[in-house]
């Protein structure tokens, strides 16, 4: 847990960096990069992190994880992840990573 004063000072310093990108990040990738930097100055060392949607191009999928899962595939988002159960697996399994 973090406290409301740290959220503000994790966002503003976040903020900043968003503000000097030249194509803007979403709400998302925001809030992905204070939940980094948040674990970054605790000294976290394991986090159990969920992909946004799909995972290849999730903005989550920056780490190199120890271990990946992937639940059951359905036809979900077809629109961003693709039309078939093949094309949905291939984004989730974007995630997957050789360490």
């Amino acid at each position: 847990m973090i406290t409301e004063d740290q959220f503000v000072d994790l966002f503003q310093h976040i903020n900043e960096a968003c503000k000097q990108m030249q194509e803007q990040p979403s709400f998302f990738e925001c809030i992905t990069a204070i939940a980094f930097l948040a674990f970054k100055r605790s000294e976290v060392k394991i986090v159990v992190l969920e992909v946004g949607l799909g995972g290849r191009l999730d903005a989550t999928n920056v780490i190199n994880p120890l271990v990946c899962g992937i639940s059951a595939i359905d036809l979900d988002h077809t629109h961003i992840l693709g039309d078939t159960l093949a094309e949905i697996a291939g984004e989730k399994a974007g995630i997957i990573k050789l360490n």
